[in-house]
């Protein structure tokens, strides 16, 4: 079936989605706390929300992905434009604060808003973010807004599999396609432990991340 999803980083830009009567909304509101009257329209929308914290953050000045640019488990294979763009943040005097953000995260997950992981990580200009390793830091800040670590795995697993209908992926079960992280740790305790990967498979094929560290030299020998 069709799919329609808005964006909005406004308690504004959420009525006006709601009413439009849409299945999810991405990103989350920064410009005020929630209230309940808010919170409670959202809830019997039905929708879904994406609420991509690292952009967030990164809209009101207030965060970069930094710390994940330099954690030396990712070194090595993050382009070196994109690192770049990892290490910026968005500098548009906004007035909206990440602490609005992540204090309707929580409100909406306990209100039982099936919430979605994601980074808006679309391309470089999109700045605080990269693709791949944003998630890592996104499964982090959901955390920091009150999900608990396995809710935040499941946020990036089985739930967007299941609102957008994909049916042969997001858990570990015979017959469905086996993308799999190999990590050391447990992040079911340590959100932070995904990043310690020891092997990925895509569909079933083992890559090769050695390999994919040295196609991306030649690239960051000019940083």
């Amino acid at each position: 079936g069709k799919m329609a999803v808005a964006h909005a980083t406004s308690v504004a830009g959420f009525r006006q989605a709601i009413a439009a009567g849409v299945d999810g909304v991405v990103h989350v509101f920064v410009d005020r706390p929630p209230s309940d009257e808010v919170l409670a329209a959202i809830q019997e929308s039905g929708v879904f929300v994406i609420p991509t914290l690292s952009t967030m953050g990164s809209l009101t000045g207030e965060l970069s992905g930094e710390v994940l640019a330099h954690d030396d488990r990712a070194r090595g294979l993050v382009p070196a434009d994109w690192h770049r763009n990892l290490c910026c943040c968005w500098q548009l005097g906004s007035s909206g604060k990440l602490k609005h953000a992540l204090a309707a995260t929580i409100k909406l997950h306990q209100a039982g808003v099936p919430i979605l992981a994601g980074t808006d990580a679309a391309g470089i200009g999109v700045l605080g973010t990269a693709h791949g390793i944003s998630l890592h830091g996104e499964l982090r800040l959901l955390v920091q807004a009150g999900l608990t670590p396995l809710e935040a795995l499941r946020s990036a697993t089985s739930v967007p599999a299941r609102h957008f209908g994909l049916t042969d992926r997001g858990r570990l079960a015979p017959g469905l396609q086996a993308d799999l992280l190999l990590v050391e740790g447990d992040p079911t305790t340590n959100i932070a432990d995904t990043l310690s990967i020891s092997s990925i498979w895509r569909r079933g094929e083992r890559l090769d991340r050695d390999a994919k560290r040295r196609s991306l030299v030649p690239e960051r020998s000019g940083e």
